[in-house]
């Protein structure tokens, strides 16, 4: 748990501080004296702060964003004291429309900047990895929400309303997100499902993925103690039948070897080619004892490799597929039963973060969450930074700036449902974890 909350923390920190630096820097080139620079929100109090220059540097404890507070500026302090002075050269106020509109863009600039250069490093230096579609000889593994969906063990997944794919993982994205039939390929003719919200549902509902490849297997560890390890198995051998049926595939095995909970049955073994016959006693929780490896799935793992120049330019479209896929997704939210439980907050999403440090899910994870963060504060919502630059672009069309009434008005809106915000999603994380 400690390290699930240590890669969400270290992600959201980097994100909020270079989001904030942006506007920080900015504000400081044009001459707007900048009072506070917090990352996270400090409600009541904050973990850490200190004053150098004019301006309190500091760490709130509330991990939902952070801010910069602009000399000048009504925002979500409402600190309108300060408006009723003389306006003042280093101002927010004082500053032409056009550089107020710049500092408010300046934090979502750096978000689709920042997410921009990490796709394209992870790209160049690791490609696209994805599960071949045309090399599956054997299929899908399926259980029994799956087959009353109509899917059938063995049934090859090629295509989602009627476009081919060759990646396992963007057939399961575009059945989730906008499919309307799932094509499979099925005893060597290719048949259409129809994708209804049940099964939209348990697409989202299969954490590690709906779509996973049955594959032949070798026994890969063998848990000391275990039944395995008191029956003999070794690391290397294959298990080719249990009780005389033959089990070629890993889910063949774990379901036969379940019907013998408890008991001894005789395991057919090929050990460095040497068929051998060996009594293992089941545990009562049916298993054995024993991690796995396939070969054939690793020759499933296809990977696309991309020069620097290719991973520059795909580099450059990629927060903005991001972007697209989380709108797509937040759309099949209410295609779904009980959508709202897929709404992951702070609390929520540590769950999703990897049990183990993974830098490559860690960067992966922070470009997508930063261009997510960019196209949010892009929103016109008084408060976001979206909502700043649409009063600024208005003085710089009409040639005249709305009232400090207004913009007072329009802020309490913003503040109102941003709070809103907050409470749903911190009261949907504390509902989804009693409740599940």
């Amino acid at each position: 748990m400690l390290v699930q909350i240590g890669q969400l923390m270290l992600s959201l920190m980097l994100l909020v501080m270079l989001h904030e630096l942006g506007h920080f820097v900015t504000a400081r080139w044009f001459g707007v004296r900048v009072e506070r620079f917090f990352v996270f929100f400090d409600v009541k109090f904050a973990i850490w702060k200190k004053k150098i220059g004019d301006t309190v540097y500091g760490i709130g404890w509330l991990p939902l964003g952070g801010y910069v507070k602009l000399s000048g500026m009504i925002d979500e302090s409402m600190d309108t004291e300060q408006m009723k002075s003389e306006p003042q050269p280093w101002e927010f106020r004082t500053k032409p429309a056009w550089q107020r509109l710049i500092i408010m863009l300046g934090g979502i600039i750096v978000n689709i900047v920042l997410a921009m250069i990490i796709y394209a490093v992870l790209l160049i230096a690791n490609g696209e990895r994805f599960t071949k579609v045309d090399q599956m000889k054997y299929g899908l593994a399926v259980d029994s929400t799956q087959l009353s969906l109509g899917l059938r063990k063995g049934d090859i997944p090629v295509g989602v309303n009627g476009i081919a794919y060759n990646s396992l993982e963007e057939i399961n994205k575009e059945a989730l997100l906008g499919g309307q039939t799932l094509e499979i390929k099925r005893d060597g003719k290719q048949i259409s499902l129809p994708i209804d919200e049940n099964f939209r549902t348990q697409i989202l509902n299969y954490k590690h993925g709906f779509f996973v490849p049955e594959f032949t297997f070798e026994v890969d560890t063998v848990i000391a103690e275990s039944p395995a390890f008191k029956a003999g198995i070794l690391k290397d051998d294959k298990i080719i039948a249990v009780d005389g049926f033959t089990t070629p595939l890993f889910s063949d095995f774990t379901q036969k070897v379940a019907e013998y909970k408890g008991k001894t049955v005789p395991f057919s073994v090929e050990r460095k080619g040497q068929p051998i016959e060996l009594m293992v006693t089941v545990g009562k929780d049916g298993k054995v004892g024993i991690g796995n490896r396939s070969s054939y799935l690793d020759s499933l793992e296809g990977r696309k490799d991309y020069s620097v120049g290719e991973g520059i330019a795909l580099g450059v479209v990629k927060p903005f597929d991001a972007i697209a896929t989380q709108v797509r997704g937040i759309g099949t939210l209410f295609q779904v039963k009980d959508g709202r439980k897929q709404v992951a907050g702070p609390i929520g999403m540590v769950k999703q973060m990897p049990t183990e440090w993974n830098w490559l899910f860690f960067w992966s994870f922070t470009a997508m969450i930063s261009a997510w963060l960019a196209f949010i504060n892009l929103l016109p919502i008084p408060g976001l930074d979206g909502g700043h630059a649409v009063f600024a672009i208005y003085e710089m069309v009409t040639g005249k700036a709305p009232s400090e009434k207004v913009l007072e008005k329009a802020q309490m809106v913003g503040i109102f449902i941003i709070l809103g915000l907050m409470v749903f999603i911190f009261g949907n994380d504390i509902v989804n974890m009693i409740f599940g």
